[in-house]
């Protein structure tokens, strides 16, 4: 098995919570070392999101690991000299602080293209670096809100909902998108058909990918004059299609699309009669009559259980899943091979984390080290990568730049 593709690569990663520390977790299971900076005292806030046992929160477990703690305090001159020290030895810098925050200690576009050309820069912000709402900050649920996310999830009567929950699906949406501008940069810059030796900027907004799932439904406004509306679990098309409860409480999800497979399910439930409905004929009759289609199938669904109303799915080649709770999760053998690795903590004790995806054949990423403990690394740091003196490490705690 060969090294991790990331091997050699060196990143620096500045900002909190999920969106922009996601592209470097995304990095540092694929080998490469990144350096964390936080601010002295609390550290990143994902230290304490969610979840936690004695002050251990899971998703910083799950998000911190493969890292490296710097803690400096960017609020001295000193600081921002070693933070300075550590671009220069850094292939890609992570920018998620608000706009303005690192042109603040000087470190503008012009600046550290100027110093570091060879540095690839991910920004990740809620508006991106340009337009008029380029200096506004945000979270998940404004990007969600403002791509039409919000709007197009929830019961078509009741209020836009936050999709995912509590989960901010934007933020690791955004960790995936800037992971994936970060390695095209470094392809660009290294490529051994004729690299440029030179880093590039990548601007990657909270709401990008979330808009890039509804922008068709922008164009088909446009052609139309139609704005889609929030429609509950059902697919854009095809019937029946959502979320459906069975006999024994549990709740299953399917979508049948096309005539073969309305076809199928007809005579699996014993609905012959909508094989001779011609309202029924293609799948645009079939979404115009969801409603009643969708309270047929949902009668039929009650007289099962879920165990039964997936096998029977699968015995005539339809396609019909659990709507899984965490509890259901726990218990999953697929997932028990394919999904997550027991973890023993002496603190948090016996849990589960997930696995590293994508799953490369020959290349694979993997958990180097646990999450780190706050400020953990920051003299190890200064001496290896940027060799400072032992006197100079000193000089700098005592000043209280560095921690």
């Amino acid at each position: 098995m060969s090294a991790p593709p990331l091997e050699g690569v060196t990143v620096l990663e500045l900002g909190e919570l999920v969106a922009g520390p996601f592209i470097g977790t995304l990095l540092g299971e694929f080998g490469a070392n990144v350096i964390k900076v936080e601010r002295p005292g609390r550290g990143d806030v994902l230290r304490k999101f969610g979840p936690s046992v004695e002050g251990e929160s899971y998703y910083w477990e799950a998000n911190g690991r493969n890292k490296k703690s710097v803690v400096l305090d960017l609020q001295t001159p000193e600081g921002i000299e070693v933070l300075g020290d550590l671009m220069a030895h850094c292939d890609i810098i992570i920018n998620s602080l608000r706009p303005g925050t690192m042109e603040k200690w000087g470190f503008t576009e012009e600046v550290i293209r100027g110093k570091f050309p060879d540095a690839v820069i991910v920004y990740t912000s809620a508006f991106g670096r340009h337009g008029p709402y380029a200096d506004k900050g945000g979270y998940d649920p404004v990007a969600q809100g403002f791509s039409g996310l919000s709007h197009l999830t929830g019961d078509p009567a009741g209020p836009p909902m936050r999709a995912g929950g509590s989960i901010p699906m934007s933020d690791f949406m955004t960790g995936i998108l800037g992971a994936l501008g970060a390695v095209l940069s470094l392809y660009t810059r290294d490529a051994n058909n004729g690299g440029t030796g030179k880093g590039q900027s990548v601007d990657v907004a909270l709401y990008d990918l979330a808009f890039r799932m509804t922008a068709p439904l922008l164009g088909y406004y446009d052609g139309s004059g139609v704005a889609v509306n929030r429609n509950g679990s059902q697919s854009l098309g095809g019937a029946p299609t959502g979320h459906f409860q069975t006999s024994d409480g549990h709740w299953i999800c399917t979508a049948v699309q096309n005539e073969q497979q309305f076809g199928r399910l007809a005579k699996l439930i014993g609905r012959d009669d909508w094989l001779t409905n011609s309202e029924y004929s293609d799948s645009d009759g079939r979404t115009r009559h969801r409603d009643t289609i969708c309270a047929d199938f949902a009668a039929w669904a009650k007289t099962q259980t879920r165990g039964e109303l997936i096998g029977a799915f699968d015995s005539v080649g339809l396609v019909a899943g659990p709507i899984n709770s965490i509890a259901d999760i726990a218990e999953d053998p697929h997932l028990a091979e394919r999904g997550y690795t027991w973890v023993d903590d002496p603190k948090m004790g016996r849990y589960r984390t997930p696995d590293v995806v994508p799953r490369l054949s020959d290349t694979p990423g993997g958990v180097w080290a646990k999450a780190p403990s706050l400020g953990g690394d920051t003299r190890d740091i200064l001496k290896s990568v940027l060799s400072y003196s032992d006197e100079r490490c000193d000089e700098l705690s005592s000043s209280g730049a560095t921690n």
